[in-house]
This record gives structure tokens, C-alpha cells and sequence, in this order.
């Protein structure tokens, strides 16, 4: 297959924005400020550093060996074809985990409104959204990326501007609700908010200028991310009190009615959803790509790899990941379970990543010379260590919380590297 350089750095940027941004941004707002009270952007602050971190071990492998499938191609060229066979699985966990956090989240969200809609109807209406969206075309997907990451960050900003100028603003003076404990509770929930910033990884081959847009997209994507998350934690417990906080369903909403007339809070809801259907988009533009890596090294089915040049899609994949994502809204978990998925498969994937990324300058001392973003060892192996502690101790946490992840895990992880073991070169 033949990937167009179609993607310009504003395209990647916003792509980057819509897979970290959720519809959870709106409504988790409220439950970290009852637990983190004033302090609640200082816990977006502190939920930063890990992805900041993360950010420089993906601007390193970006930087130096740009691919689609970074997943795949990242870890094989790292570290062989049995350990990226199992990153490329954890990715494609973690990407369906995220598809499904968004995709029930936004059907809890409309159920406030319209309660008598179906969870699996509105959650599969996103998802077929998505995949119409996918079936037009790359540029079709990213087109449509950029007009509703642009509708929601003016979202989010309407909501921000309008109560910085009304006055809000945290009281410092006043404790923390639930001590640090509960501070540090609230970062956690923070820190899952971040995940997807390094998407642009797995399309690598479809960027202008990759050794030096890929780096550019990841550091642009993740400070815009910050930016809006401390900027709306600043607003919220500057607005409502704790009490307000730990009552409100969309805390975001609530705090918007405080300071503009009731008709913006449609533009906003528009907002709570351009974030769902970026995200869920994020994962149809991902995840095709690890599929057709493993087709390409005979570990699925070459069918499945199935590329249409004029369109630049995988008609096939992304069919499978629709039917797959439409099937899973029938299991009735809450989105929070969902997001254990996510987060345990993307973050364990990070770990090989992390690490992988100390090998550059043994294993790609050319690349790493020439990088348009400069590469240090003095920064690349504190990161790398740091990266890999730090994915390891929250994929650790998700696994801790939700014990059936292992059991599944466990399960597609077997299979995987009985496929390629089995198609292994001869």
C-alpha cells in the first residue's frame, strides 16, 4: 500500500487534541473537585507530568524512526517481532477500551437529557458515526477532525473566558476536602484523562515532514490538552463550592449557566459531543493501522489488511472495529470500567515504548544525529525510565481495580503470539 502525504501539521494537532479530549472532561470535573476542592487545576497540573514525560520518549521515536502501526513497527524495530506483536495487542486494547469510554459515556451524557433513548442505541450511533465518517476517506476523517476539535476547544474557552472574566477564580486559603489522600485520588482520575496524546505515532506514514512534524503535533497536541484541563479545573472550583461539585451531574455546564445565558448551553453540549466523536475517530484511524501491520507480518488474515488507495482507508478493519465497538455497548459496563481497558492496554504498550526509546542512540545513531527535534541522552534516559515507571504503575493500578482486564488480557495476548508463532518465517 501506498500512504499519500496528506496530513499537515494542523491536521495531526488536531487529531492529537480530539483523541485526549473526552466527553468525560465534562462531567469528571465534578467528582475530582469534591475530592480535591481549590485545588482541583493543581491536580490537572500534577496528572500532566507523566504524559509530559511520555510526551518526550514519543517526540524521540517520532523524531527518529517516523511509521504508521507505531505500536507494531516501533516495538519490532526495538525489540523484535514476538514483543511487538504483544505491544500491538495492548495498543489495540486500549484503543477499543477508549472507543467504548467515550461511546457509553456520551449515551450516559444524552440519557440526562433524554432519558428515555437506549444507552446501546446512542452509543452505537456514535460509533456508526464514526465509521461513515472513516469510509469516506481519510481526508474526509481529518477534515471532519479539525471542524469539531475547533468547535470544542472554542467550547471549552467560551465556558473558560466568560468565568475568568466574571471573577472566578480557586480560594487556596480554604483545606482539602479529603486531605491528600483524596488530592491525590483526584490526579489519578486526572492522569486517565490524558491518555491518546501520542496517536499521532501510528500514523507516521501519512505526515508531511514526519521527523519533525511528529514531535511539533505531540508537544502542540499535549500543551493545548493542559492548557483547557487547568484552565476549566481554575473556573469549576472557582465557581462552585464543594458541595456544588460533588452534586453536579456536568460540572462544566453548571459552572458555563453561572456566567452566560441559558441558549450557549446547546453550543456547549455541541462541545461535549464534537469531544466524543473526535475520540471515537481517533481510534478508527489508529487501529487499522496495528491490524494491518500483523496482517502484513502473517499474523491476521491478509484480507483484513485491505486498503483502498483513492480513499486512503482500510474498509475492512474499520468495518470490524464498528461491528466489534456495536457489539461491546451490549455489556453493560459503566464507562469508568471501560476506561480501565484503555488505560491498562495503552499504558502497558508504553512501557515497551519507554523503554525502547534508551535503544535509539545504540541502534539508530544516524537517525538520532539527524533528528530535526534534538535528542540528548541526558533527557532521553531519564524519561525513558521515568515513562516506564510510571505506565507500569497505573496499567498496574487498572489491572488491580477491574481483575477480569488480566483473564482478557491475558486471553487475546496468548493468542496473539500463538498467530505468530505459528507464522513465523520458516
Amino acid at each position: 500500500m501506498q500512504f499519500e502525504k496528506k496530513l499537515g501539521l494542523g491536521g495531526s494537532v488536531a487529531i492529537t487534541v480530539g483523541a485526549v479530549i473526552g466527553v468525560g472532561l465534562f462531567v469528571i470535573v465534578g467528582p475530582m473537585g469534591a475530592k480535591s476542592g481549590s485545588w482541583l487545576p493543581l491536580a490537572f497540573a500534577v496528572a500532566a507530568v507523566p504524559a509530559i514525560i511520555g510526551t518526550l520518549v514519543a517526540c524521540a521515536l517520532g523524531g527518529t524512526i517516523p511509521t504508521d502501526a507505531g505500536g507494531f513497527y516501533y516495538t519490532k524495530l526495538l525489540f523484535g517481532r514476538y514483543p511487538a506483536t504483544i505491544a500491538s495487542t495492548l495498543v489495540i486494547i486500549g484503543a477499543m477500551g477508549a472507543m467504548m469510554t467515550v461511546s457509553i459515556g456520551v449515551a450516559d451524557y444524552v440519557g440526562m437529557y433524554f432519558p428515555s433513548l437506549p444507552r446501546p442505541a446512542v452509543a452505537i450511533g456514535m460509533i456508526l458515526l464514526a465509521w461513515l465518517v472513516n469510509q469516506i476517506g481519510i481526508m474526509a476523517s481529518t477534515g471532519f477532525q479539525i471542524v469539531t476539535v475547533v468547535q470544542l476547544i472554542t467550547g471549552i474557552l467560551l465556558v473558560i473566558i466568560a468565568a475568568l472574566l466574571g471573577g472566578a477564580g480557586p480560594d487556596f486559603s480554604q483545606g482539602l476536602p479529603k486531605g491528600m489522600p483524596g488530592f491525590m485520588e483526584a490526579s489519578v482520575i486526572a492522569m486517565l484523562t490524558y491518555t491518546g496524546w501520542n496517536i499521532v505515532g501510528e500514523m507516521g506514514d501519512e505526515i508531511k515532514n514526519p521527523r519533525r512534524n511528529i514531535p511539533l503535533t505531540i508537544i502542540f497536541g499535549l500543551g493545548i490538552v493542559i492548557l483547557l484541563y487547568v484552565g476549566i479545573g481554575w473556573v469549576v472550583c472557582g465557581t462552585l463550592t464543594v458541595q456544588e461539585m460533588s452534586e453536579s451531574k456536568v460540572a462544566v455546564l453548571d459552572t458555563a449557566l453561572r456566567y452566560l445565558p441559558k441558549w450557549t448551553t446547546h453550543y456547549i453540549n455541541l462541545a461535549a459531543f464534537s469531544a466524543a466523536i473526535t475520540s471515537v475517530n481517533a481510534v478508527f484511524l489508529a487501529v487499522p493501522r496495528e491490524f494491518s501491520a500483523l496482517a502484513e507480518e502473517g499474523i491476521l488474515p491478509k484480507w483484513i489488511m485491505k486498503f483502498n488507495p483513492k480513499r486512503q482507508t482500510f474498509p475492512v478493519s474499520i468495518a470490524l472495529i464498528a461491528l466489534a465497538g456495536c457489539l461491546l455497548t451490549w455489556i453493560n459496563f459503566n464507562p469508568e470500567t471501560w476506561g480501565m481497558f484503555c488505560v491498562a492496554g495503552l499504558l502497558s504498550a508504553n512501557v515497551f515504548f519507554s523503554i525502547g526509546s534508551m535503544r535509539l542512540p545504540k541502534l539508530f545513531p544516524d537517525q538520532v544525529a539527524a533528528a530535526a527535534f534534538p535528542i540528548r541522552k541526558s533527557w532521553l534516559y531519564p524519561s525513558g525510565i521515568l515513562g516506564g515507571i510510571f505506565s507500569l504503575a497505573f496499567a498496574g493500578m487498572a489491572f488491580y481495580f477491574f481483575k477480569p482486564i488480566i483473564l482478557v488480557t491475558g486471553i487475546l495476548l496468548a493468542l496473539a503470539l500463538v498467530m505468530a508463532w505459528s507464522s513465523r518465517p520458516k
